[in-house]
C-alpha cells in the first residue's frame, strides 16, 4: 500500500476531527445550524431593534439567570441523588463551575437566547411568505378528527370557563422558564456528552424545521384570532367570549398576549414580541421534546417531563391558541427530529 493510501486510510472523518474549542467539540452541528439561521435572519429580515441596547441587557438577564436556575436544578437533581447536601455542593463548583464546562455552557446559553430572540422577526413574516389560509381546513380537520366536535368544546364540557382557565392559563406561561432552564441545564452537562448534542440539535431543528418551514406550509392564525381575521362569527365566536369572561374577573396573561401580537400584525413595528403562527404548535413541540430528553434520565424527571407536555396541550386548545391538530403534528414532528438527531449523533459520535 503506497504512503499516500495509508495517510487517506488514517485520515479521520470530518465529524471525527477533535476541535480546539470546549463550545465546538461535540456540538458543531447545533452551533453551525444556530450561526446560520441567526446570519440568515440579519441578512434577509433585519430588525434594527434587535441590536440595541435594551435588547443586549434582556439576552444577558435572560441567559443569566437561565444559568442559575439550571445551575440550582442540577444541585437539587444531586441533592435528591446522594442526600448529600455538601457533595450536591461540591459537584457544582468543581465539575459544573469548572473553567473548561464553563467555557463551553455559557457560550451556548448566550447561542440559544441569541437564536430564540431572532425567531420572532422571522415568524412576523410568515403572512408575508404564506398568507393566513389555513385556518378553517385545519377548524373542519379537527372536527372530523373529533366526530364532529370542536375539541375546545368537548373540553370545555369537562372544566368549564373559570377556575380552571386561570390556572391552566398561569400554567401555560411558565412554559418560557421551563424550557429555558431545562435547556441551560443540558447545556451545563460537563463532558463531550452526546446525549446533549442530539438535544440541542433537535431544540434548533425544531424551530428551523416546524417553526418555519411547517409553519409557512400550513400559515394559520388559529381559533383565538379566528374572527378578528376573517370578521363575522365562527365556531370559536363562544371560545372567545368565554375568555373574555374570564378575563373580566381575573385577568389573563393570553387576553394580554393575544392583543400584543395581533397589534405587531396590524402595525407592523419591528416589535420583539411578534409573530402569529398557529400551525404546527412550538408550545407542544418543544414540550414533547422535554419529555424525549427526559425519559434517559431520572424517572422521576420522565414523568414531571410527561405531565407538563400534556398540560401545554390542554391549555393550547383551552385558550384557544390551537387547534388539536397543531399540536399532534408538532408531536409527530419532533418525534421524527428526535430520530433523527439521534441516529446522526451516534453516527458522528467520538469515542468517549
Amino acid at each position: 500500500m503506497s504512503q499516500d493510501s495509508n495517510m487517506k486510510a488514517a485520515r479521520p472523518g470530518w465529524h471525527h476531527v477533535r476541535l480546539d474549542s470546549p463550545f465546538l467539540e461535540g456540538q458543531a452541528a447545533f452551533v453551525l445550524l444556530s450561526v446560520l439561521f441567526i446570519a440568515a435572519n440579519a441578512v434577509f429580515l433585519p430588525n434594527p431593534n434587535l441590536v440595541s441596547v435594551a435588547v443586549l441587557v434582556q439576552l444577558l438577564l435572560f441567559s443569566g439567570l437561565s444559568l442559575l436556575f439550571a445551575l440550582v436544578a442540577h444541585t437539587a437533581v444531586n441533592f435528591a441523588r446522594t442526600r448529600s447536601i455538601a457533595g450536591a455542593v461540591d459537584h457544582s463548583v468543581k465539575v459544573l463551575l469548572s473553567t473548561d464546562n464553563l467555557a463551553r455552557a455559557i457560550p451556548t446559553i448566550l447561542l440559544v437566547g441569541v437564536f430564540m430572540f431572532t425567531f420572532p422577526s422571522f415568524k412576523s413574516h410568515i403572512p408575508d411568505f404564506n398568507p393566513f389560509v389555513w385556518d378553517a381546513a385545519l377548524a373542519e380537520f379537527d372536527r372530523i378528527l373529533h366526530f364532529g366536535h370542536s375539541p375546545w368544546e368537548l373540553l370545555a364540557a369537562v372544566t368549564g370557563y373559570g377556575a380552571f382557565t386561570v390556572k391552566i392559563d398561569q400554567i401555560y406561561y411558565l412554559w418560557f422558564p421551563v424550557v429555558f432552564t431545562a435547556t441551560a441545564a443540558i447545556a451545563l452537562i460537563p463532558g463531550h456528552n452526546d446525549w446533549r448534542h442530539r438535544y440541542l440539535l433537535s431544540f434548533v431543528l425544531a424551530w428551523i424545521v416546524i417553526g418555519c418551514i411547517l409553519a409557512v406550509g400550513y400559515s394559520s392564525v388559529g381559533p383565538i384570532f379566528y374572527d378578528r381575521l376573517y370578521g363575522g362569527s365562527s365556531g370559536f365566536t363562544a371560545l372567545t367570549a368565554q375568555l373574555e369572561a374570564v378575563n373580566s374577573a381575573s385577568a389573563l396573561h393570553t387576553l394580554h398576549v393575544r392583543d400584543q401580537l395581533w397589534q405587531a400584525y396590524s402595525s407592523p413595528t419591528n416589535q420583539i414580541i411578534s409573530g402569529i403562527s398557529a400551525m404546527p404548535s412550538m408550545h407542544n413541540a418543544i414540550a414533547v421534546l422535554l419529555f424525549l430528553a427526559a425519559r434517559h434520565g431520572d424517572a422521576i424527571l420522565k414523568w414531571m417531563a410527561g405531565a407538563f407536555a400534556a398540560v401545554i396541550f390542554i391549555g393550547s386548545i383551552h385558550l384557544g391558541w390551537h387547534y388539536a391538530a397543531d399540536g399532534y403534528v408538532s408531536a409527530i414532528a419532533i418525534i421524527a427530529i428526535w430520530k433523527f438527531t439521534g441516529w446522526y449523533v451516534k453516527r458522528t459520535a467520538h469515542p468517549l
